[in-house]
């Protein structure tokens, strides 16, 4: 749910009410309430709110409630629902407390808004403004828009803070086009957008991976000074940018922000330094916070956390010691989410003894394991193969009080799958409804993925059937899963019309058609292959690299090499750089038509270039450069694949022994063979 900005006009609404209120001299101050047995539940809940917020007069009234119990014969107070006969005072207060928290029904919300409409002469701005901000709260982004709408169509006054809100929702649909139009109605109404108006339009663009565009309006923003951005709208722009991937923008924006004088806070680092370390550029991370630590603001659990998962995830487990000394050092308690990085990355390297002794050193510092860390050693066991120790753990979870979700019995599931325990996954799986769960499209998709595995195409099916019915959707990951396996059992029309389906459903992704691609492929249809990749250009799905890896590798092994090195050629147009997958697809297709030279040429390409060869590519080369009894050339091959630490394959290996029995009499290749064996 996103937040809901207090706005200035909400804000000085409340607080005009305050001020205005006059108390009657005559009357007596109310005695303080004090539970009792018959006190009831609505009572009781209503006293924690409002002692939550300025608490006990009495530290016996906080031990007198903590010991009551709410009287059970009592009824729960009817929600207030809205009537012809709501008086103007009734409804007023209604919208103040709905804009707070929304409404229970989105029906009770229309009714609520046709009371206004008959009351609106009586009504203020504020009352209409709290209302569509009760409609955000309930996350009815469409709704609150078309009501906007309809206030502009009956000429209901509108100012900056329903602008604004109408705006934030806006942003959280597609397209973006009417909140600029709302933000050129704002000016020609005569009022002045703010920065909440511009932060929510930047929000908007960063969430629809427009990071150029929001730039360039932050930008254009503070040159022409229409925003004095504070701290919090750097945080929020930030925030955008790294959650989708802009780390360098981010950076940038950083440098602006200090030279314009705002001040960045622990906030601001550690959504950059999160953003650096997933993208594996944790000794930037670690220089960021050395920054910071010099600016006088220092790092928090938070931070630490995010360098350790940085550290975790780069596998740099001898940075990781020092870092732990340095929280130490600094007084910062390890918390919860630290110990859990640590067991994850631990079971993720298939070290569950090390992370069975950090679970211990947990529970001694006090901090027992939740339901994250229980589940994050399940996976580790069963990535090892040892399922059994698996459901000790489950086991031992349940013992402690913490029940498992859907995600451990999923991890559960997928561990029996993968060591070909269907049986077993398909008990739990059958199980989860008793257990109070339901089945999420992880957990449908994985044992999708265990019956594929297993050949069992029809049960899979069925699967996927009872997935829809039961109000589960199916993603791309489950629809991929069972056109792969169609693939593979040969069903090729029967994948066509799981797409067909997809598409009513879920939009085919790039990987569903490469699927398909791969497919037709393997059956030799490339022409088919070839109109797969039209359709899905023409559905506005851009191919990858690996899209044309498949079309060229099928047209290598059907003898269509002209086409597939047209192909080749056109990476660089079309954008894409060949990766090593794809230079060895093209190498292998030479080789295989006996053109050695222009198959060492490309290796010499990629040498010079910044995809560099590996061992595939050059035990290819080395092959075919014995099968055309050129052994000199053979021998350099080797020398310089040795030099790069990498090794002759089996295939390779096999290929010299058949060369030493079978032509034993040809010095030249006794010679290598003496040379290779050494």
């Amino acid at each position: 749910m996103p937040p809901i900005v207090s706005t200035p006009s909400l804000l000085l609404h409340s607080h005009f009410l305050l001020f205005s209120t006059k108390p009657n001299p005559n009357s007596q101050p109310k005695a303080p309430f004090i539970p009792s047995p018959s006190t009831t539940h609505p009572e009781l809940k209503q006293l924690l709110y409002h002692k939550f917020k300025l608490g006990f007069d009495k530290l016996d009234d906080a031990l007198l409630l903590f010991s009551t119990k709410p009287n059970p014969d009592s009824q729960p107070k009817a929600p207030f629902i809205p009537s012809p006969s709501t008086t103007y005072p009734e409804l007023k207060q209604l919208l103040y407390r709905k804009s707070k928290v929304g409404f229970n029904k989105l029906d009770d919300a229309l009714l609520v808004f046709d009371q206004m409409l008959g009351l609106k002469s009586r009504l203020s701005v504020v009352d209409f403004t709290q209302l569509l901000t009760a409609l955000v709260r309930m996350e009815e982004y469409s709704v609150a828009i078309s009501m906007f709408r309809e206030l502009r169509v009956l000429s209901i006054p509108v100012n900056i803070v329903t602008f604004n809100t109408a705006i934030h929702s806006c942003c959280h649909l597609n397209p973006l086009d009417y909140a600029f139009s709302l933000l050129a109605g704002i000016i020609k109404s005569g009022w002045v957008p703010d920065v909440f108006t511009y932060t929510t339009l930047i929000k908007g663009l960063l969430s629809q991976d427009r990071p150029l565009e929001a730039g360039d309006l932050f930008n254009k923003l503070i040159t022409y000074q229409e925003i004095q951005p504070s701290v919090v709208t750097y945080n929020t722009i930030f925030d955008g940018l790294c959650k989708t991937s802009n780390t360098s923008m981010a950076l940038k924006f950083l440098r602006k922000m200090e030279k314009l004088g705002c001040r960045p806070d622990i906030i601001t680092y550690n959504s950059i330094i999160d953003s650096l370390c997933k993208e594996r550029r944790v000794d930037h991370a670690l220089d960021l916070v050395s920054e910071m630590t010099h600016k006088g603001i220092l790092p928090d659990v938070i931070t630490y956390n995010r360098l350790l998962q940085g550290l975790c995830s780069s596998s740099r487990w001898e940075d990781i010691g020092p870092l732990l000394s340095e929280m130490g050092v600094r007084k910062i308690s390890p918390d919860l989410h630290t110990y859990n990085i640590l067991v994850d990355a631990h079971c993720k390297e298939g070290r569950t003894i090390d992370a069975e002794d950090v679970i211990a050193i947990m529970i001694q510092k006090g901090v027992p394991p939740d339901v994250i860390t229980y589940s994050a050693l399940m996976d580790g066991f069963c990535l090892r193969g040892n399922t059994d120790r698996a459901l000790e753990v489950l086991n031992t979870m349940m013992s402690n009080g913490i029940a498992p979700n859907c995600y451990s019995y999923t991890i559960l599931i997928d561990g029996l799958c993968k060591n070909r325990k269907l049986d077993e996954a398909r008990n739990i799986f059958d199980k989860l409804a008793s257990r109070g769960l339901q089945p999420n499209v992880k957990t449908y998709t994985t044992m999708i993925q265990g019956f594929c595995q297993e050949g069992l195409f029809e049960e899979a099916k069925i699967l996927l059937s009872e997935m829809e019915t039961s109000g589960c959707l199916p993603n791309d990951v489950t629809y991929n899963t069972i056109i792969r396996a169609s693939l593979l059992n040969k069903r090729y029309e029967e994948a066509v019309v799981l797409i067909e389906n997809m598409r009513a459903r879920v939009p085919p992704d790039v990987v569903t058609y490469n699927t398909l691609m791969d497919g037709f492929c393997l059956r030799g249809n490339t022409d088919r292959a070839l109109e797969v990749l039209n359709t899905m250009r023409s559905n506005g799905i851009v191919p990858n690299c690996y899209s044309y890896t498949i079309l060229i590798d099928g047209l290598c092994k059907n003898r269509k090499l002209d086409e597939a090195r047209n192909i080749f050629d056109k990476f660089a147009s079309r954008g894409l750089q060949p990766d090593v997958i794809t230079h060895n697809t093209m190498i292998r297709g030479l080789c295989q038509e006996g053109l050695l030279e222009e198959a060492k040429l490309l290796l010499s390409e990629m040498e010079t270039s910044d995809c560099l060869p590996n061992d595939v590519t050059y035990n290819t080369i080395i092959r075919a450069s014995l099968l055309n009894k050129r052994y000199e050339e053979a021998v350099v091959l080797i020398e310089n694949m040795r030099a790069r630490k990498f090794s002759e394959d089996a295939s390779t290996t096999s290929m010299v022994l058949d060369l030493l029995s079978k032509e034993e009499q040809d010095p030249s290749v006794l010679a290598f063979c003496k040379w290779f064996l050494q």
